[in-house]
């Protein structure tokens, strides 16, 4: 069974294909801000999570066989160009899936997920941060409890003294109310496990502009820090920055799907409010 969504004929037909590969606990619609692009010859296709968009929660994801579905597909389409859009651990998905591929390829990374899933240094600081958000919200229910770090994956830390941020953080909560997915049923290990032990596939190397990395400059998952050694790890990557915004810029910042439509289409990002990190 393919875990590929997408419609063969307009892939066919398609001047790009773009494969869009979400994160854990996200659905392939966080992407929908990136449908606009097949007006401009893109086609589309869309990797669904275990558990969600209609996928069986096992077998769990794996990282490496992830990637190996989408070089598959590309394989099938040799003579397009394919983009691959990854958010937090989609990237991984998608550098390990562009090093395999024989099609000019192009990575964006949204909030990329980093070696081992960042080891302790992210489970450290994302653990205290859930653990705060437990104590204000008086509550161990773990909806209660995840809503209120939800807030903190959208604009980081300065959301609790920022009456501002803090109100739009309310006001997408409550617009997302139906989409937002709890970590629960299993679906965090199944999402999870294989991040916490992936590390770059050996040898790994692309030419200069092939990968960019877009990234809140308040993601409190991976750090500013954890990417540029991630980015320098990969030869250098560049890394657009964001100022004020967190890990689901899907949600709090769509202008950045317009920077990444604009690497993708050979042009510098800008547009989109980000800039050098």
């Amino acid at each position: 069974m393919t875990h590929l969504s997408y419609d063969a004929k307009a892939l066919s037909q398609a001047r790009v294909i773009a494969v869009l590969i979400p994160g854990a606990l996200s659905r392939g619609d966080i992407f929908a801000p990136a449908l606009p692009w097949q007006e401009a010859g893109y086609g589309v296709a869309t990797y669904r999570f275990p558990g969600l968009d209609g996928r069986a929660l096992s077998p769990a994801l794996r990282i490496e066989q992830a990637a190996g579905d989408i070089a598959g597909l590309a394989a099938a389409y040799p003579d397009t160009p394919f983009r691959l859009l990854g958010f937090s651990t989609g990237a991984p998905i998608a550098i390990s899936a562009a090093a395999r591929m024989r099609n000019e390829v192009k990575v964006a990374g949204l909030s990329p997920a980093v070696e081992c899933g960042g080891g302790a240094e992210t489970a450290i600081r994302t653990t205290r941060l859930i653990l705060n958000a437990a104590w204000r919200v008086r509550s161990v229910r773990l909806r209660r409890v995840w809503l209120a770090y939800y807030r903190l994956l959208l604009f980081g830390t300065p959301v609790l003294s920022d009456q501002a941020l803090s109100t739009r953080a309310a006001q997408i909560i409550a617009a997302r109310a139906d989409r937002i997915v709890f970590p629960e049923g299993g679906l965090p290990r199944a999402h999870m496990a294989d991040l916490r032990r992936w590390r770059l596939p050996r040898d790994i190397a692309f030419e200069e502009g092939r990968i960019r990395f877009f990234h809140g400059l308040e993601d409190p998952v991976f750090s500013p820090e954890q990417i540029r050694r991630f980015a320098a790890q990969l030869g250098g990557v560049p890394v657009t920055g964001y100022e004020g915004q967190g890990h689901l810029m899907f949600a709090s910042h769509l202008p950045v799907f317009d920077d990444v439509f604009a690497f993708f289409e050979g042009r510098e990002p800008g547009e989109g409010g980000g800039a050098g990190l």
